[in-house]
């Protein structure tokens, strides 16, 4: 049977979409290599700020006849403290070992407030860490025989000798 009709191939006709979307495609690709490469330049071109200087600390030091005698006055409220019976033995020793190691601290700059009683002993400072052994039993134990008024003269002592 003969028709009048040629029958073509399905894509003889269809070119022009392909074209169209394969240039579609290139152009979505080129702008996106442009875009990446001008970020690029815009971060190089960018300007960096520079870091601000920064001005030295300076810690005014103290006169370590001022210190002695600040740490001495805290004594002085510790023993307060205690003969009014606002705090007991333990807590009284436990103040008591704070005070020493920061007086330490802040006249030598060694951070004896994180120290161990073995740590301690290591250093060279052996007044102060047969002082913190004998606070270590007050301080820890249930009940204690020491007595915190000897404790606290032995604290003053210590700090007064200090050199």
């Amino acid at each position: 049977m003969q028709t009048s009709v040629e029958l073509q191939d399905p894509f003889s006709y269809a070119w022009l979409p392909l074209v169209i979307l394969g240039a579609l495609l290139v152009a979505g690709i080129v702008t996106l290599i442009v875009l990446y490469y001008l970020k690029i330049l815009k971060q190089g071109t960018r300007k960096v700020p520079k870091p601000k200087e920064e001005k030295p600390v300076v810690v005014k030091k103290r006169d370590p006849m001022e210190i002695r005698m600040d740490y001495l006055s805290r004594i002085d409220v510790v023993q307060r403290k205690y003969v009014s019976k606002e705090i007991d033995v333990r807590i009284a020793h436990q103040e008591l070992s704070a005070i020493v190691r920061l007086f330490v601290n802040e006249m030598t700059g060694v951070n004896t407030q994180t120290f161990s009683l073995s740590e301690l002993k290591a250093t060279r400072f052996a007044s102060v860490s047969s002082l913190i052994e004998e606070f270590y039993a007050p301080e820890f134990a249930l009940r204690t025989e020491k007595d915190t008024m000897n404790s606290i003269s032995d604290a003053r002592k210590v700090i007064q000798a200090w050199n």
